[in-house]
């Protein structure tokens, strides 16, 4: 299946990390990264950004964003529930990561009111078109984050359609 080895290809391009610091909001900032990596990480990610924010508001990215040349393998991690600003998001900082991680996973009040992360999981004609919108135009990878439903038939049509 081809979408699956070149998922393997890139697990391997990134020399095949088996330790990663997850993306964590207001946590997962460069010093902290770098702690980790000191200490064994061989993956990172960035803080959940905002998609929006990040396109539309300078001060934000560089509040919220900076790498450096030992912060690699990294993935920039987004939320978003609008396909153009989360493609816009990932053409500013592709030249900067190894790849870029969608956000259906977050279940806090934040996400909730901003109507993306796991929120968007009984959403899935958005949750569908902001990944084929991202995978379609962003130049490095695509990865999701994503919660399991109570039901795991319904967790595995849902992983299957992101994949």
């Amino acid at each position: 299946v081809p979408h699956l080895e070149k998922a393997w290809a890139f697990f391997r391009s990134m020399g095949s990390p088996k330790y990663h610091v997850a993306p964590m909001v207001d946590q997962s900032e460069l010093p902290y990264r770098m702690l980790c990596r000191k200490y064994g990480a061989t993956c990172a990610y960035s803080p959940m950004l905002h998609a929006r924010l990040f396109c539309i508001d300078a001060k934000y990215r560089s509040e919220v964003w900076s790498t450096c040349e030992g912060d690699r393998p990294i993935l920039a991690q987004f939320c978003a529930n609008d396909p153009d600003y989360l493609v816009k998001a990932a053409s500013i900082i592709a030249p900067q990561v190894d790849g870029v991680d969608i956000n259906f996973g977050c279940p806090q009040r934040i996400a909730k009111r901003g109507y993306y992360g796991a929120f968007l999981m009984d959403d899935l004609d958005l949750v569908e078109k902001l990944v084929t919108g991202l995978s379609q135009s962003c130049p490095v990878p695509v990865t999701c984050k994503i919660r399991v439903f109570p039901d795991p038939a319904k967790t595995l049509a849902y992983a299957r359609m992101i994949e």
